[in-house]
C-alpha cells in the first residue's frame, strides 16, 4: 500500500479513477472534473471496484440531506471493507495531486472579521458578538483582530443557517456548552450541530445515522424531546457595566443605534472607560452619522489600548470621511503595523494614498490586498487600476 501512495504522489491521478463526495471548497465540482480529465484521469459518479480514490470536499462535513454520511462514502467504506485498494482522501490532498498549489494555499488562508462577515453577509458587529459569546473561535487573534481558518469559515455558514431557523442563541451555545462535556472538553464547532425540522432541537449525527442529544442522550429519528430551561446570556449576573454592554450589542445586533449607543455610553458610566465599549460605541455613532464623535471614540479606544488594530483601521476611515487623509494613513498604517495581513486596511491605506497623489505607494498596497483577498467584491476592481496604474 505504501508504495501505491508513492506512485500517485509522483504522477498525480494519471490512470486514475476519481469519485467526490461532499461540497468542494477550492472549486466547483465540474472544475474539479474537468481538472481530473485534464490530468490524464476518469471521474466516477460513485465509487466501484476501479475507483482509485474518494475525495471528500472540504467546505462542510460531508453529509447528505438527511444528515447521514453521504451514499458516495459509505459507499467506500463498504468497498474498502470488500478489500478494495480505494483510498478515501481529502480535498486538500487532491489539489496537491493535481499540482494546484493556489488553490491548496487558499484552504489555509485566514479571514478577518470584515471578510467572514461579507462572506456571510452579516454585520460585522454580529460577528464580533459570536466571538465574544463562544460561538465561533478565531484561529488567532492580532491585536483584538481575529483571524478565522476556512473550517470556522463554515462553521459559521451553519451558524447563521441555525439562527435562521429559529433557533435561540442561547440554545446554541448551550448545546455546544454540554457537547464538549459529553466529548471530554475536545473542542467543539457549530457545524457539528444540525436541527430537527419539528422541535428545533440541536443533535449531533452519528456516522451510522443515529442521532445524539449534546449530552450524549440516543434519541429516535422523529422524537420530540421536551426542551430544558435554557440559561440566560446573564446568567452568571455580570457586573452593571457588563449588563449595559450586553444590552447594548444585542440592540446593535437589532440595528437600533440611538439605544446601543445609549447603552454602550452607560456602561461607560457605571465601569469607565474600556476600549471594547468605546470601540463598539464608535461604531454605533457612525452609523448614527455621527462622524465626529465617532471619531473621538475610536481615538480613545486606540489611546487605552494601542494594540487595538480594528479602533485604527475604523479611525482611518472616520477621518479620510471628514476630508483628513494624512491623519487617516497614520492611523492605518499604525493598524498595519500590529497586523500587517489586515486586507481590509491596506484597502482602506491605499485609496487615502491615493486621493493624497501618492500613486506609487498606493499600489504596494493595492498588491498587498489582492494576495490576502483576492475573491473579494473589490478584487476586480483592484486589479483593473492596477492595470490603469501600469499602462500610464
Amino acid at each position: 500500500m505504501g508504495e501505491r501512495r508513492a506512485k500517485q504522489s509522483r504522477a498525480g491521478v494519471t490512470g486514475l479513477e476519481v469519485s467526490i463526495t461532499g461540497r468542494l471548497a477550492a472549486m466547483t465540482r465540474d472544475e474539479a472534473i474537468e481538472r481530473i480529465h485534464a490530468a490524464g484521469g476518469r471521474y466516477a459518479r460513485t465509487p466501484r471496484e476501479s475507483t482509485a480514490l474518494l475525495v471528500v470536499g472540504q467546505a462542510g462535513p460531508p453529509l447528505g440531506e438527511d444528515g447521514r454520511l453521504t451514499h458516495s462514502l459509505r459507499a467506500a467504506r463498504e468497498l474498502e471493507q470488500d478489500g478494495v485498494p480505494l483510498r478515501i482522501i481529502q480535498e486538500e490532498e487532491l489539489l496537491a495531486l493535481l499540482d494546484l498549489d493556489e488553490a491548496r494555499d487558499e484552504l489555509h488562508r485566514l479571514y478577518t472579521t470584515e471578510q467572514l462577515a461579507r462572506i456571510l453577509s452579516v454585520g460585522r458587529g454580529e460577528v464580533r458578538a459570536w466571538v465574544r459569546r463562544g460561538l465561533v473561535q478565531p484561529a488567532r487573534i492580532v491585536g483584538r483582530l481575529c483571524f478565522f481558518d476556512f473550517a470556522e469559515v463554515a462553521s459559521a455558514r451553519t451558524l447563521v443557517r441555525l439562527l435562521r431557523e429559529g433557533v435561540p442563541v442561547a440554545r446554541i451555545r448551550s448545546s455546544l456548552s454540554r457537547l464538549a462535556a459529553w466529548r471530554g472538553g475536545t473542542s467543539t464547532r457549530i457545524a457539528d450541530l444540525e436541527a430537527l425540522e419539528r422541535t428545533r432541537e440541536l443533535y449531533v449525527r452519528l456516522e451510522d445515522g443515529r442521532l445524539v442529544a449534546p449530552d450524549g442522550q440516543l434519541q429516535l429519528a422523529f422524537e420530540a424531546a421536551e426542551e430544558a430551561p435554557l440559561p440566560s446570556l446573564h446568567a452568571r449576573a455580570p457586573s452593571s457595566a457588563e449588563s449595559w454592554f450586553e444590552r447594548g450589542i444585542e440592540a446593535e445586533e437589532l440595528g437600533q443605534f440611538e439605544a446601543a449607543a445609549a447603552a454602550y455610553q452607560r456602561a461607560l458610566q457605571e465601569g469607565g472607560a474600556r476600549p471594547e465599549v468605546l470601540f463598539n460605541l464608535g461604531n454605533t455613532l457612525y452609523a448614527l452619522d455621527r462622524r465626529e464623535a465617532a471619531a473621538t471614540s475610536f481615538e480613545q479606544a486606540a489611546e487605552l489600548d494601542p494594540d487595538y488594530v480594528e479602533a485604527w483601521n475604523n479611525l482611518g476611515n472616520v477621518l479620510a470621511e471628514l476630508d483628513r487623509d494624512s491623519d487617516a494613513v497614520r492611523a492605518y498604517r499604525r493598524g498595519l503595523a500590529i497586523a500587517p495581513d489586515y486586507a481590509d486596511a491596506h484597502f482602506n491605506l491605499a485609496e487615502a494614498l491615493t486621493r493624497q497623489g501618492e500613486a506609487e505607494k498606493a499600489r504596494a498596497h493595492w498588491r498587498a490586498y489582492l494576495r490576502l483577498d483576492p475573491a473579494s467584491p473589490w478584487a476586480s476592481e483592484v486589479r483593473a487600476r492596477l492595470g490603469r496604474s501600469d499602462e500610464s
